[in-house]
């Protein structure tokens, strides 16, 4: 039987390889030109890319950064006749998956992140919400500590049996990830996110999204791509818009997605991003595939 192939989308970029660039490049591919197409359709004045540029650092511009790599690779892939059967977007990476299934134009994407970070901005001026993620514990070691402590947290993803996201009062967070030390994680730390994305608090917005997403041009996927809310097949225009909702105001499981990949009998997987983030946490994941950075093609 045939060896299936799968795209993988990571969410943000936390450290880069510093190969992403001479790949694009000797793949005659220039981020600029990327960069460029966003800064005209959402008529913001993006900097010329660096891996140094502290402006990529921000919020809003660190999820357009990621989409954009996301998005080169997944071309110079394609250009290269490598044709996933399915696709899978942690998180974020969303976006990047619904280009590479053809059900959105590169500068929609773009749009859809705006809007997205637009909306949940009020949210993240306050300063008062954080995101952190532990290794080495049990979600049931997680919830118990959040339990224990009263604390106003949610586990908002599983990246693997001993990985955890977790969202809620910045406070809380930092309390919990102290916890998490002293109960013997391997790892607790904060990350660079002021969006608690995934939690009850963002459940308020569903209804904004859902009406903004009724005048934005999106077709049937192509491929199909694995939700990371209920990991069915999304495909039908609805379907993707449904997605789209559910990834924002709702928890997500990244071990389930991952294990339906393996189900699917894909045994190819890329990971279409700057950094290795997805093959990190695909460690843990057990199973007969073999998960690569684009650069290995």
């Amino acid at each position: 039987m045939e060896s299936k192939t799968a795209f993988i989308f990571p969410a943000f970029i936390t450290e880069f390889t510093r190969k992403e660039i001479d790949f694009l490049k000797i793949n005659s591919v220039d981020i600029n030109d990327y960069l460029n197409r966003i800064s005209n359709v959402l008529n913001l004045e993006l900097p010329e890319f660096s891996y140094d540029n502290k402006l990529f650092r921000e919020e809003l511009n660190s999820q357009i950064l990621a989409y954009t790599i996301s998005c080169a690779f997944t071309d110079v892939l394609l250009s290269k006749a490598i044709f996933p059967a399915y696709l899978a977007g942690y998180s974020m990476g969303i976006y990047a998956s619904l280009y590479a299934a053809k059900s959105i134009s590169f500068e929609t994407g773009a749009k859809l992140i705006f809007k997205a970070f637009e909306l949940v901005n009020e949210l993240t001026e306050t300063n008062l919400y954080g995101m952190g993620a532990t290794i080495g514990l049990s979600s049931k070691d997680v919830l118990e500590l959040i339990s224990n402590n009263e604390l106003n947290l949610e586990i908002i993803n599983v990246n693997n049996e001993h990985s955890l996201v977790i969202a809620g009062l910045k406070e809380d967070v930092q309390i919990l990830l102290e916890k998490a030390k002293k109960e013997g994680a391997l790892s607790a730390g904060e990350l660079t996110v002021n969006t608690p994305y995934h939690s009850k608090h963002l459940e308020n917005y569903s209804e904004s999204f859902s009406d903004f997403l009724k005048n934005i041009e999106i077709y049937e996927a192509t491929i199909p791509i694995i939700s990371t809310f209920d990991q069915r097949k999304v495909l039908t225009i609805d379907d993707i818009k449904l997605e789209l909702v559910y990834n924002l105001t709702q928890k997500i499981n990244w071990f389930k997605t991952m294990q339906k990949l393996i189900d699917c009998r894909v045994e190819k997987m890329f990971e279409c991003g700057a950094g290795k983030d997805l093959k990190k946490i695909s460690r843990f994941i057990k199973g007969d595939y073999n998960l690569r950075s684009v650069y290995k093609i």
